[in-house]
Formats: structure tokens, sequence, C-alpha cells
């Protein structure tokens, strides 16, 4: 075997994702037989501390996302303030540039119409819209979307969502880009959103309409950018935590989390619940997860078309290896 220097070249290498061929190679360059070469970085890549030393790393890369993101944002007590919607510059300096997440009680209710599923069925029901379908049975089915997607109009969508008293196998959901489609823009001829919170050039790619019966299920997660949840008709039981708490950071899966509230907080997750009613609309700061479930058949309106840059893409711990 080569000196223990060497051994610590080859396992610094390693992690750094060098491949074994380059680290062999480097060895014969300085001088080691091909034979000894190869027999170190075998022994080196495979033993039990270069396991230790991969799992620390993963743990110290995802905590670095998380640091990265805590330093663009300050971080605040848990608590979500409940009241009415405040100017802009107050909005992105006392929730946005703090991560502080909240209830605006008075933001749906300035809208020209309040947005039921018989009301969409009967002015938007000729229209083609995508949605899932065959979801329930699957832990991750938002995960999993593709899997699920099917096509049909939105009249159909509604009288289907009607026969289901409740469950988690048909639901329209943010992936399907409903918004998007031509034949729905109208729709923001209803809205009416505080002034100078978003960009309206961008919102009807920039946000995602929710619609389902009671029963289905958002399991927890975060999203990549901060959204306004509006909360239209029915209501939504969300169970909210912050980015920094290490309990959820330590199973995080992409952008999902292998835990349950349940599990959460039984492994000592900081979380609050709450139960967003018609006319709500929630500020969730990009990062924070959560836990969505309707209560009723439900309508909502996540808007993520913020004034401000508002892509963290790179902020995915779960993905880190």
């Amino acid at each position: 075997m080569v000196s223990p220097a060497w051994q610590r070249w080859v396992a610094v290498n390693l992690l750094r994702g060098t491949t074994t061929d380059d680290l062999v190679q480097g060895l014969i360059d300085a001088g080691v037989s091909e034979s000894l070469a190869t027999a170190t970085v075998t022994a080196v890549s495979t033993s039990a501390g270069l396991g230790v030393a991969r799992e620390h790393q993963r743990r110290s890369r995802r905590r670095g996302l998380v640091a990265r993101l805590c330093g663009e944002i300050e971080s605040t007590p848990l608590v979500v303030e409940r009241g009415p919607a405040p100017g802009a510059a107050e909005f992105f300096a006392r929730y946005w540039e703090a991560s502080r997440p909240a209830i605006f009680t008075d933001v749906v209710p300035r809208w020209h119409a309040k947005w039921t599923p018989q009301l969409l069925r009967e002015r938007y029901g000729d229209v083609p819209i995508e949605a899932c379908q065959g979801r329930e049975g699957d832990p991750r089915p938002d995960a999993n979307w593709q899997k699920y997607r099917v096509t049909m109009t939105l009249a159909e969508y509604v009288d289907r969502m009607a026969e289901v008293d409740e469950g988690n196998d048909l639901y329209l959901i943010a992936n399907n880009r409903n918004t998007a489609r031509p034949q729905m823009r109208s729709l923001w001829d209803d809205v009416v959103l505080p002034d100078g919170w978003f960009a309206k050039s961008r919102l009807a790619t920039g946000s995602a309409l929710w619609l389902g019966p009671g029963g289905t299920v958002t399991p927890l997660h975060h999203d990549t950018s901060n959204i306004l949840l509006c909360q239209i008709h029915g209501r939504k039981r969300i169970v909210l935590a912050p980015p920094w708490d290490l309990n959820l950071l330590e199973t995080a899966d992409g952008v999902y989390n292998q835990r349950t509230v349940e599990q959460a907080e039984q492994a000592g997750a900081q979380t609050i619940a709450m139960t967003l009613e018609a006319g709500e609309a929630l500020f969730i700061p990009v990062g924070w997860w959560h836990d969505v479930r309707a209560v009723d058949p439900s309508v909502s309106l996540a808007i993520n078309a913020f004034a401000r840059a508002n892509v963290f893409e790179w902020y995915r711990p779960g993905s880190v290896r």
C-alpha cells in the first residue's frame, strides 16, 4: 500500500468526484506501479471510512444550501401573521425578505367573481384541460404526476369531481399548467391583486389553478419560488415548517420529504398548522415545507409571478447526494 499521504489524496479526490481511472493514472504518474495503484484506489474507494465521509459530505452540502438560503433571507420565529395586505414596499420588506409566511384576508375578496367548480364549468366547460387521474394509492402522486395525465373538457372534469365524496384520485394540479391555456386567459379579468406585488404580463404563465374534491393531498414538500396561495372556494388544511429545520433536511428527497407530517413532528420538527378559509391568501416563502390537504371541494390559485426575481432553482438540498 502507498503512504498515508497518498491514500488521503485518493480519498479527497474521490469525494471531489474524480474517477477511479484518473486516480490510478495519477498514482502511476507519481511513480507507483499499476498493480499497486489499482489496489490502493480500490481499497480506499470501498472502505467504510470513505462511506462515512460521503455521508458527512452529503449532510454538509445540504446544510450549506440552507445556509445560503438563510443568507439571502432573515429567519424569523415560527408564526403566521394574519391581516390585510400591505403596500408593496412593506410586503417585500416584512414578508418576502424576511421569509415570513402570512395570511392576507382582503386579497381574494377584491375579485370580481368567486370561482366555484360550477361557475368554472359554466364559463369554460368546453375548454380542453389537462388533469391527473389515478393518483389514489401512490405515496408520491405529485412527484409521479406524468403517469396520471389525462385530457378532458373542464365540464367533464367538474362532473367527475362531483361524483367523488372524498379522495386523492382526481386532481387538477400546478404541473397541468391550465392557466396558461389561451381559452382560460379571461379568468384574469376577475382577479384583482395588490398594486406592485406582481408582474401582470407573467400572471397567466406564472400561476397554477388547483381544482379538486375534498381529500386531495399534496404531501410535505417545498417550492423553489415564493408563492401566494389564494383560496377561492372550500378550505385547505396546511402545515408549514421552516427550511432551516434540520429534522426535515435530513429526510429531504428532491423537493419532497420522505417523512409525513406526523413522522416529522415525532422527530421533533417545528410545524405550524392552519386552515386556510375561502377568501384568504397564504404567502409561502421559498423553501418552506408545506403539506396541503383539501377539507372540502376546493378551488385555489397559486401565483408566483412576483414583480421581483423569484427563481431559486439552486435550492434543492434534497437532490444533494
